[in-house]
């Protein structure tokens, strides 16, 4: 399984700051891991085509704290898009995105909104979202 670990700054959480991860190990295994340049939000095409899931992350944080996603809104525009495309995730698998998701290439931009995270605490969070630019 792949999985896709979204950008969340600023994230509304005191335990740490949030970091983008893209991952194609499962969410308990840490190697393999590619991070975005700081400052950008850039992926490849093909790296973005091949993910399967998405989860938020903490960085920087001396404890492994699970968020899972709830839901998130997510905008695909630019290359392959004439309008903006919308759907929603209500989980962390990204199957209902597969049809955009393998029309997208480089100079693609995917938003990922709204997204609602549940903590540790059972208490769901909307956190900042993230834009992918694809190359």
């Amino acid at each position: 399984m792949q999985y896709l670990l979204l950008l969340l700054l600023p994230a509304f959480f005191s335990e740490g700051k949030t970091n983008s991860i893209l991952s194609n190990s499962k969410p308990t295994e840490t190697k393999n891991l590619f991070q975005a340049p700081a400052g950008k939000e850039r992926i490849s095409a093909v790296v973005f085509k091949n993910q399967q899931f998405c989860r938020a992350e903490l960085e920087d944080f001396e404890f492994e704290t699970r968020f899972d996603i709830v839901s998130a809104d997510v905008y695909f525009t630019g290359t392959n898009f004439k309008t903006t495309a919308q759907r929603s995730i209500k989980s962390s698998s990204l199957k209902p995105l597969r049809d955009l998701m393998l029309q997208c290439s480089p100079g693609t931009n995917v938003v990922f909104d709204n997204i609602k995270v549940k903590g540790p605490d059972n208490s769901v969070r909307v956190i900042a979202g993230v834009s992918y630019l694809l190359y």
